[in-house]
């Protein structure tokens, strides 16, 4: 049958359970964390004859006192009738169809339709096509944890809640709609967005989702290395990195991200010294964390290469181009970043020489500073034999200005 399966009934999932009459709980939050954008998108939906609400994730975040990172809405209007509503939109996905409305090159709002839960799946159960509309009392029950199935309607001021999600943000525990085991099915990335949930928000998971996922973890390997990509920045970018890398490994589920890559304290001090980073606003790559991730495998495979070519540069580079081509069966790795993480790599061998001839040159290179403090965590964890090396790169930085050196060597190339 090509892979696709039979549909399925969102009542033969949940075991015929239907949605309960809702609770509705009048709530006034602080209007300095709702988005004046999201507002006007719902009021101009509803404005037009239909049903819209705020949604999911910002509706949690907003009864938990955070301001919200995205602002979803969910309506009863088709996706092309949305999209007639606004100038600047553009529908968007097959799998599940959506409007995206633009406010700017780096800002949208996401407006989805109520579906009625009637899926197709591929034969391993994963979702292949969501695009069956129905009501909202059908939308509650396709979405993943009772915490992120809350809505809020903006006129009335009141908090939607069909499915104990309000139970569930009180008592601060993350509880699946339906059966775990199915739903993890459908869509192994679940498992991962527990665990993400369960650490930012310093929620309990259920025993039910812990047992499922003991069992479901080897399903990520259904799931397209692209789009794990995505989720890996989603898990590590934050301000509890490495928190949710212990709870990965906790439940098994690491190896299916990062199967080259064992803990360390390389690796705790990297995601550590990346979540204060974003805690002080400062910029933070993808690409550094991927290297701090794989370099011990690299380094393995770069011994082991090295007993059999005499060339250090052909060994690092052969090591490197293998250590990425195993991860990338399954995580995905754009081109720029794996070009960053092997230059990174490279520079580690040149910058622990510290030949005074080369320092000019190093300084002046723009991948300098990545490599540097990719050394100076090497030095403060599982290479502390580095820690003169660091030093020396340190002081170079405040002796050597790399901007009058680059003009200089300008001017004698002219010469």
């Amino acid at each position: 049958m090509g892979g696709v399966q039979s549909q399925l009934s969102i009542f033969n999932i949940f075991r015929r359970k239907k949605a309960t009459a809702p609770v509705r709980q009048s709530v006034n939050f602080d209007q300095k964390l709702l988005d004046r954008d999201a507002v006007k998108v719902v009021q101009t939906i509803v404005k037009a004859g239909f049903e819209a609400y705020l949604v999911g994730g910002c509706v949690r975040d907003l009864l938990l006192g955070h301001r919200p990172k995205d602002f979803d809405i969910a309506t009863n209007a088709k996706p092309e009738q949305v999209n007639k509503l606004f100038k600047r939109s553009r529908l968007i996905g097959r799998r599940f169809r959506l409007v995206h409305v633009m406010f700017s090159a780096r800002k949208y709002l996401e407006v989805a339709t109520f579906r009625s839960g009637q899926v197709k799946t591929a034969k391993s159960g994963v979702i292949v096509r969501d695009n069956c509309y129905g009501k909202i009392e059908e939308d509650v029950v396709r979405r993943d944890f009772r915490i992120n199935a809350l809505y809020y309607d903006i006129n009335t001021h009141e908090v939607i809640d069909y499915i104990d999600g309000l139970e569930d943000i009180n008592t601060r525990q993350i509880h699946i709609i339906g059966d775990p085991l199915v739903r993890f099915e459908e869509d192994p990335v679940r498992m991962i967005r527990a665990i993400r949930f369960q650490t930012k928000l310093d929620f309990h998971l259920s025993d039910e989702i812990k047992s499922a996922i003991h069992q479901q973890a080897p399903l990520l390997a259904n799931i397209s290395p692209a789009r794990l990509y995505e989720e890996c920045i989603k898990l590590f970018h934050n301000e509890y990195g490495f928190q949710v890398y212990e709870r990965l490994e906790k439940y098994d589920l690491l190896k299916h991200l990062f199967r080259q890559t064992r803990k360390n304290d390389f690796i705790k001090i990297a995601l550590n010294n990346t979540s204060n980073r974003i805690k002080r606003h400062k910029p933070v790559t993808p690409a550094f964390l991927f290297a701090v991730f794989l370099w011990q495998a690299q380094n393995e495979r770069y011994q082991l290469i090295k007993k059999k070519q005499k060339s250090v540069y052909l060994s690092m580079s052969q090591a490197s181009e293998e250590v990425i081509i195993n991860q990338i069966k399954q995580v995905s790795l754009p081109r720029w970043l794996t070009a960053r993480i092997k230059d990174t790599w490279m520079m580690q061998n040149r910058l622990e020489r510290m030949q005074p001839k080369k320092v000019q040159d190093l300084l002046s290179n723009k991948g300098f500073r990545m490599a540097y403090d990719f050394l100076v965590l090497r030095s403060q964890s599982i290479n502390p034999e580095l820690k003169s090396v660091a030093e020396f790169w340190t002081k170079a930085q405040s002796e050597y200005h790399p901007e009058s050196f680059h003009q200089d060597s300008k001017k004698n190339r002219k010469k």
